[in-house]
């Protein structure tokens, strides 16, 4: 091949590890090296007949070119002919000796008329004017008197003044005798003239000292106190406010009934009268009569109980938990804790079954009894339970429903309960006639059960059932 270098670089194809030895050739993959190095070394020269200049002591041919450093560098960079110039036609302007005051003007004299002015000669070509000489350090700013002016630098020279065009020849008006000179002011002396490079700038005379500060005005007499006046008379105290109704009192259990009396023995015979005779025997006391059981709802064992209600289908909301209340009047022993989905029910849920105690002073579930777990519910019309064996003693407790999965139609047999209690009190509005709500619930609760928190009323909900062993 003919190498491109150094009109332009080369796109050499290396080959492939899968490449045969002969495809590409041999001969072509080393012929496609030898032309690009042989062209390498032709742009670079020998040492006896060198192309490229070379770094240590290089001899330049043609025209070489390079960046013009800016004005007053002084270091190892190389200078420019433009660099040269630039800095030998203007020297950096010196700093300007003070000038004398001003002497009064004298008032103008009347001007002459003007005579007519000759056609102006063509101008000479200006000369290239030298490059402004770098501007000196600028001393720090100080707040005192301006310091003295630093002396000027000497002026570059100027470039070569073209030749004057020929003057015209139109005579020169009279020039109006001029009015008396004002006595000029004395001329400050010329400050020195500098040689190259800006003078630094003078130094900012120091910072006045600062006036004393004036002494502060005497403080002006405090005037007297003002006499408190008088306290004003306390309002009478406002009505108490009327006493809260009571809370209900919680339930007493029934009197059991009274045992029969025994039968009084029978009386002995008198003796007869005259002398006293012998006392006869009292008869034997009557043995005391049993005494008679406390009064119960009575239980059926291998039957299902629950709070009293109407029964009706109840759609769950998931993660509330439903309390309904459960009342015993003995202690008993329940070994199933069930629920039931009903007819419309789809699909397939989990919930979680458990019991609750009773605070007797809210009338609100409390504490956890027992958490029986979970069940999945997943087909309708059917009773889904849980074994258990628990223990019961009389008294008020509440049976908690948790829907902890959601099924599509989530309808399970629950009851309408519009009071909280055998007792008939209402749990919505307290002082309420007219309220219905026997049911608490409580939102957001996920997982096992835990000690009931912000309860909410209403007056349906689904149910469980406990078996009674």
């Amino acid at each position: 091949m003919t190498t491109n270098f150094p009109t332009s670089i080369d796109s050499l194809t290396n080959p492939l590890t899968t490449d045969p030895m002969n495809n590409p050739s041999h001969a072509d993959q080393h012929a496609d090296a030898n032309d690009a190095i042989e062209a390498i070394e032709t742009q670079i020269g020998t040492t006896a007949a060198p192309v490229l200049a070379r770094l240590a002591s290089p001899t330049f041919t043609g025209v070489p070119a390079a960046p013009t450093a800016p004005l007053a560098t002084n270091s190892t960079q190389l200078a420019t002919t433009a660099f040269v110039i630039a800095n030998a036609a203007t020297g950096p302007q010196g700093s300007q000796g003070s000038t004398g005051s001003q002497g009064s003007t004298g008032s103008q004299g009347s001007t002459g008329s003007q005579g007519a002015t000759g056609s102006q000669g063509t101008a000479g070509s200006q000369g290239s004017t030298g490059s402004q000489g770098s501007a000196g350090a600028q001393g720090a700013q100080g707040s005192g008197s301006q310091g003295s002016q630093g002396s000027t630098g000497s002026q570059g020279s100027a470039g070569s003044q073209g030749s004057q065009g020929a003057t015209g020849s139109g005579s020169q008006g009279a020039q109006g005798s001029d009015g008396a000179q004002g006595t000029a002011g004395s001329q400050g002396s010329q400050g020195a003239t500098g040689a190259g490079t800006q003078g630094a700038q003078g130094s900012d005379g120091a910072q006045g000292a600062t006036g004393s500060q004036g002494s502060t005005g005497a403080q002006g007499t405090t005037g007297s106190q003002g006499s408190a006046g008088a306290q004003g008379t306390t309002g009478s105290q406002g009505a108490t406010g009327a006493q809260g109704v009571a809370g209900p009192q919680g339930s007493t259990g029934s009197q059991g009934p009274t045992g029969s009396q025994g039968a009084t023995g029978a009386q002995g015979a008198a003796g007869s009268q005259g002398t006293t005779g012998s006392q006869g025997t009292a008869g034997s006391q009557g043995s005391q009569g049993a005494t008679g059981s406390v009064a119960s709802f009575g239980f059926t064992s291998g039957l299902y109980y629950r709070t009293l209600g109407t029964a009706g289908d109840s759609t769950a909301v998931v993660n509330t938990t439903v309390y309904t209340p459960f009342i015993i009047s003995e202690t008993k022993t329940f070994d199933r804790i069930a629920i039931a989905t009903v007819a419309s029910y789809v699909g397939t849920g989990s919930v979680r079954l458990g019991i609750y105690n009773n605070d007797s002073t809210t009338g609100k579930p409390t504490t956890v009894v027992l958490d029986a777990g979970t069940v999945a519910t997943t087909a309708a019309s059917t009773v889904y339970q849980i074994t258990i064996s628990q223990s019961l003693t009389a008294g008020t407790y509440w049976l908690a429903f948790n829907m902890q999965t959601a099924a599509a139609t989530p309808s399970y047999r629950g009851l309408f309960a519009s009071v909280a209690s055998s007792y008939g009190y209402l749990i919505s509005t307290t002082g309420s006639p007219t309220a219905d709500a026997g049911v608490w619930t409580q939102a957001s609760v996920t997982g096992a059960f835990a000690t009931a928190g912000t309860l909410a009323s209403t007056v349906s909900g689904a149910v469980p059932t406990l078996r009674v062993v």
